[in-house]
């Protein structure tokens, strides 16, 4: 049983990627989990793993992790009492041992689904995942960014943000996006980004966030046999290139309703209705994100100043205050911070 919860949490990472979200519920960001993971170096730092469950098993705190979670399972566990002899310890600690030589497996796994998007990234390549240095995420023929500054990925937010990708992180011919509200470790890191196959006979406009951006601000050099452009990014949230004196409508997210949901595990939707500009265009559908978790429906008005996102109630089981975003790729996108507080 202790093997199946836990490899549960392991294989949420790489399914969520895959498109089965709905599979494992994330563990909260205070599980010992995460407490795991920031002990190894790696996916396939088993000892580090290991080491680290048994520094957990010494203090007895696995043991009332584990209890609870068979607890919650149904399990009757009324009666059990932690002696901390060998035995029980070997008893206990076993199955978490699986899951540390098994986890290699999950991020095997979400590295082939990001294969499959199109999407690669040099994280595979290095041995500290919490000393990621020069890491970038490429989707082939559209873009590429490049962070010069170290970064920790053995931690909760990074994980999320990695089953969360495809919602995340949008590359399309000229336009380049992240939704920085929910990786704040990210936003203000600055980025080197690469957009691919450009065909503007000069140095294009580049607008961020739907502003008129200075190229030379940004550093911008761009080479029209090759039809890239090569530019600094100070913040991180969405960036498009235009051909010269073109206008782009900016989106804004001026207001929103049901800024606090009382979550219910029997109620299967709820919706978020937004107000202000730009929320529609003829080129792609508009969709919503409230944290990490993309709306099921959106219904935007003909003018484009109002949207109506619905969402799954099920994704929203953890409290606390969520960022909604409003996007279309190719186009831009808006995000308001702590819209929505689940409570």
């Amino acid at each position: 049983m202790k093997a199946k919860i836990v490899g549960a949490l392991v294989f949420f990472l790489a399914l969520g990627f895959a498109g089965n979200a709905l599979a494992f519920d994330n563990p909260d960001e205070d599980d010992i989990f995460w407490d795991t993971l920031a002990a190894m170096d790696n996916p396939n730092d088993v000892d580090g793993c290991k080491a680290k469950i048994d520094e957990l098993a010494a203090t007895g705190e696995l043991w009332t992790y584990d209890v609870e979670k068979r607890r919650e399972a149904g399990q009757d566990v009324s009666g059990e009492v932690w002696s901390g002899d060998p035995a029980q310890v070997a008893s206990l600690t076993s199955g978490y041992y699986n899951t540390c030589e098994n986890f290699d497996e999950g991020f095997e796994i979400m590295r082939t689904s990001m294969e499959q998007y199109g999407k690669t990234s040099n994280i595979w390549d290095m041995d500290d995942w919490h000393n990621v240095n020069n890491l970038y995420f490429q989707s082939a023929g559209e873009g590429k960014i490049y962070f010069d500054r170290t970064l920790d990925f053995m931690s909760y937010r990074f994980q999320v943000f990695m089953q969360n990708l495809p919602n995340l992180l949008t590359f399309q011919n000229g336009y380049i996006s992240l939704n920085a509200e929910m990786v704040p470790e990210l936003a203000n890191y600055g980025a080197v980004l690469t957009m691919y196959n450009l065909d503007f006979d000069a140095t294009p406009d580049i607008y961020v966030d739907g502003v008129l951006a200075d190229s030379s601000d940004l550093g911008a050099v761009y080479d029209a046999a090759a039809g890239t452009l090569i530019f600094n990014a100070q913040h991180f949230s969405s960036f498009r290139a235009v051909g010269r004196g073109s206008s782009v409508s900016a989106m804004r997210i001026k207001w929103n309703n049901n800024r606090k949901v009382k979550y219910k595990a029997r109620k299967r939707t709820f919706k978020i209705k937004a107000k202000g500009t730009g929320f529609r265009s003829s080129s792609a559908p508009t969709t919503c994100t409230l944290g990490f978790y993309e709306a099921i429906k959106v219904k935007v008005s003909r003018n484009g100043k109002k949207a109506t996102c619905t969402f799954n109630m099920s994704d929203f089981s953890q409290t606390g205050y969520y960022p909604l975003t409003i996007s279309i790729d190719g186009v831009g996108d808006a995000a308001r911070e702590n819209a929505v507080r689940i409570r």
